[in-house]
């Protein structure tokens, strides 16, 4: 479900996401050793920053479903007014987010 709604939105992550955001996620994910030296490098290189977050998006769909749902929850951390645009819009009949977080 997480890299379905990761790939779904993620025309709105792309034009969401800052420079700085995008170098905080990227670092995040190294660290925690989910991206390598030459993914990290491969994003941070792209030119342009919708560019850049669309390799980063990309990435970690890619990646799966676990990774997929990381990516989400950093984003709530890193950017919580995007993820709240983004992930909590209200389901037209009940008011429940779209993203169900644990």
């Amino acid at each position: 479900m997480a890299a379905e709604l990761l790939n779904g939105e993620r025309g709105n992550i792309v034009k969401g996401l800052n420079e700085a955001n995008i170098k905080l996620l990227v670092d995040i994910l190294f660290n925690q050793k989910v991206i390598n030296q030459f993914e990290k490098e491969a994003i941070m290189e792209t030119h342009g920053r919708a560019d850049k977050a669309r390799a980063l998006v990309d990435m970690t769909y890619a990646k799966g479903e676990r990774v997929s749902e990381l990516m989400i929850t950093l984003l709530k951390d890193v950017d919580p007014v995007l993820f709240n645009g983004i992930f909590l819009k209200a389901d037209s009949m009940d008011g429940s987010p779209v993203f169900n977080m644990r």
